[in-house]
């Protein structure tokens, strides 16, 4: 019986070859659209998943109860006292990226990247295979220890199996002899933890101990610096964990009620941190909703194609229904002869849509804005999905034409009954608006997107956005050296140094009681500078004065409010007012310290000469060519051995709203492929339509119907589709974009010109659309037209 099925169903698609490629190129661009957002989607999913005990492995969250913000930031002794104290705890390490970590290679330094200071028991919290060596608990307890993955080894060693061999490196400029004591595979991409080296945490206290200017980092609650990871006994103890680190708290922070601990599962530290500041990676479940959502639109135009062409052409198959239901084949056997072709179909674009997926990967990846690697583990689930979807597809587009022709009856069939009825049309007529709509939202939200981003990059933000550069100073203690070279140029006009430039995505909390109520704090942010960066940037004195350089006083006392400040502190006649031991000098228009995200924050800026490391410089546009040389070689003087990074604001406001540039591009490429699919359909569909009404035609010529009248006859009826398309599409696109402008305190206004230009372009697709076939009609001969059968 199925041989047979398929047998027909083959012959019926070859024998309708014009829909069936119609069908193909559109299932095939549909599906490939969808198999790229499955890739990503899984992807994202899947973080962490790698790790066997990530149901009971959590990182453990520091929340600043003055400031209302979590962070991953806890002590270095946390992890140990932890174990310590906490039964329920197995295992516990902190864990530190180590800078400045350089191996010592054939008379070359090279800089390693991933190197992470933690303990032992790392290796049983997280799940690293081990290529060489035993985790016998005790592979980081000595400091010159070290482990490393086997793509380092193969890189420093030339092979995997580098077990006891020693690296001599520098950690912070120190000199040290490591032994290897175990090699792991490289931990998968879609695992936030993926460290190169892992060498003992003790190798990160020097340095915190000197930056600190303190002895005892190793044992001092107050310093938050480290991650601290956990496993538990049990993945269902972590309430009661929670409840412990109450009392722990208690005991070990002296009860000052600044910090409070609870744990995070490892399972949601990717896609569920969004409230917490961490250098970590960080999913987003809303791109993955809204991309779900994409493919769920593109999808549903290919499958309203299928059921549009199939109903266009059953007519042409009611006598083969109606000779095989006479020699007894029942509703069900002419259902199933359906669902096969349309099955067939589906599962033969598949290769097709893979194909597509794979070359259009790349170009995804840029959009995106993060690589879509096919990674190894998640090979079967990448397959079992896209199978799934494609014979999803295929039932779902086969079942309506299946149930309706298979209950057409034998008498009416005989009759010639099966006509393009009323009810038919309708139905029809609904899809082709329905996929209409999906294009019309689609191409609206793109002219909200970009007009989103176009107020972004050109809105004045408070200070200079244009003839700026920032060069990167890492070094702080070159910083005025290179700043007094800088001001040599004749073409710069000011030069300041900051600890962060503007715009900036970093910021620095700070309280201070409110100046009437004592006992409410205020959060502020801090903003460090030094001598002339706000006259270099073009920020606006409202009253006072700026930071003066022969001032010993303003570099410790002196601070500059903004008008936010102002007004939360309720401070009346800011200027020679008090903020604590801080004089306020100046008062400067607000400005967008961040992004137009985000409202602007009551601010206090104060000159430091400490954690300076960019410089802003303000220079005469026809000169930058010149400038940037300049730039390089005096950096290359005092720096011989790093490279100076310079930008421009332009540059970094563009890069700040890269992710709505990028929204605009995807969704205008999504409308495109929307359109693209729609058309398709549309084209076979006036085909059909132009080949049924051929005696039509000709009757009407005979009659003196002129070529225009035809053509109108085509082209009006889509029109009105359009028309009707665009006016429902307007509530979807303004609950959409309203919801999505809610993230912006500063947001474009959704305007009507936006609906206009969408109704012109899908009016002139439309028409471009049809016009080949109502034209070709519209030239038939009336003599040929009336023989036609």
């Amino acid at each position: 019986m199925f041989r047979n099925y398929l047998k027909t169903a083959i012959r019926n698609l070859r024998n309708n070859i014009t829909f069936t490629l119609i069908n193909t190129v559109g299932l095939s661009i549909a599906l490939a659209a969808s198999f790229i957002i499955v890739l990503f989607v899984i992807n994202q999913l899947s973080f962490n998943q790698t790790h066997k005990n990530k149901g009971s492995v959590y990182r453990v969250i520091n929340h600043y109860i003055n400031f209302d913000i979590n962070s991953d930031q806890t002590p270095y002794i946390l992890s140990e006292t932890m174990k310590e104290i906490i039964p329920q705890v197995s295992k516990a390490s902190n864990i530190r990226q180590v800078r400045s970590f350089k191996i010592q290679l054939q008379n070359e330094n090279i800089n390693m990247k991933r190197v992470v200071g933690c303990q032992s028991d790392i290796f049983d919290i997280f799940t690293i295979p081990l290529i060489h060596g035993h985790n016998n608990g005790e592979l980081l307890t000595d400091k010159q220890s070290i482990c490393i993955s086997e793509s380092t080894a193969k890189k420093i060693f030339g092979t995997n199996n580098a077990m006891g061999k020693e690296i001599l490196a520098t950690v912070d400029k120190v000199e040290h002899t490591f032994t290897v004591k175990a090699v792991f595979k490289d931990l998968p991409k879609n695992s936030t933890f993926r460290p190169n080296c892992l060498i003992n945490g003790l190798h990160n206290i020097p340095r915190f101990n000197k930056h600190f200017n303190t002895e005892n980092i190793e044992t001092n609650w107050e310093y938050n610096l480290c991650n601290t990871w956990v496993k538990l006994t049990d993945s269902r103890q972590a309430e009661e964990v929670d409840k412990q680190l109450k009392s722990f708290e208690s005991k070990y922070l002296n009860n000052k009620k600044e910090f409070s601990y609870f744990l995070q599962n490892l399972s949601d530290v990717y896609l569920n941190s969004k409230h917490i500041q961490t250098n970590d990676l960080k999913g987003n479940w809303n791109s993955i909703k809204i991309f779900i959502a994409i493919a769920i639109a593109i999808i549903l135009v290919a499958l309203i194609n299928y059921v549009i062409l199939s109903t266009a052409v059953s007519s042409n198959r009611s006598t083969e229904i109606g000779i095989r239901k006479t020699f007894g084949a029942a509703n069900k056997q002419v259902s199933l002869q359906f669902l096969t072709e349309s099955l067939i179909l589906s599962v033969m674009v598949l290769p097709i849509a893979i194909l597509l997926m794979i070359l259009a990967r790349p170009y995804a990846e840029s959009l995106f804005e993060t690589s879509l690697p096919i990674i190894q583990g998640n090979v079967v689930y990448y397959l079992l999905a896209y199978l799934f979807l494609s014979i999803l597809i295929g039932f779902l587009a086969g079942l309506y034409t299946s149930l309706g022709l298979s209950r057409l009856k034998v008498v009416d069939i005989l009759k010639v009954k099966i006509v393009q009825g009323n009810k038919k049309n309708f139905v029809r007529s609904s899809l082709i608006i329905l996929q209409l709509i999906i294009f019309c939202f689609f191409v609206a939200c793109a002219f909200v997107i970009n007009a989103q981003y176009q107020l972004a990059i050109s809105k004045n933000p408070g200070f200079h956005n244009k003839n700026i550069l920032l060069a990167n100073v890492q070094n702080e203690k070159l910083l005025k050296p290179f700043l007094n070279e800088v001001k040599q140029h004749s073409s710069v006009i000011k030069a300041g140094g900051a600890a962060r430039g503007l715009p900036t995505y970093s910021s620095a909390t700070m309280m201070f009681p409110h100046q009437k109520n004592k006992e409410e704090l205020v959060k502020v942010e801090g903003f460090f500078v030094d001598y002339g960066f706000l006259e270099t940037m073009g920020v606006e004195l409202v009253e006072g004065r700026y930071f003066a350089n022969n001032n010993a006083s303003d570099s410790k006392t002196a601070c500059i409010l903004n008008e936010t400040a102002v007004k939360a502190f309720g401070i009346e006649n800011a200027v020679g007012n008090k903020l604590q031991t801080y004089n306020i000098i100046g008062v400067v228009k607000d400005f967008y310290l961040h992004s137009f995200h985000s409202e602007v924050p009551p601010l206090m800026i104060v000159v430091t000469d400490n954690y300076l490391s960019q410089i802003a410089i303000q220079y005469h546009e026809e000169s930058k060519e010149d400038l940037l040389s300049y730039l390089h070689t005096s950096w290359n003087k005092l720096s011989p051995d790093t490279k100076l990074e310079v930008s421009t604001v332009e540059d970094l406001i563009k890069q700040m709203y890269a992710g709505e540039r990028n929204k605009f591009t995807i969704v205008s490429i999504f409308a495109f492929f929307t359109m693209l699919i729609a058309s398709f359909g549309l084209f076979g569909l006036t085909l059909f339509i132009a080949r049924s009404r051929t005696k039509e035609i000709g009757i009407r010529k005979v009659l003196g119907c002129s070529e225009m009248d035809i053509i109108y006859s085509f082209v009006k009826t889509n029109i009105i589709y359009v028309t009707i398309a665009c006016i429902l599409s307007i509530p979807i696109t303004n609950y959409a974009m309203n919801i999505w402008l809610k993230d912006y305190a500063l947001k474009t206004d959704i305007e009507w010109s936006f609906y206009t230009f969408t109704f012109l372009i899908a009016s002139i697709v439309v028409i471009v659309t049809v016009l080949t076939h109502s034209y070709r009609a519209s030239k038939l001969d009336p003599v040929k037209s009336l023989r036609y059968e």
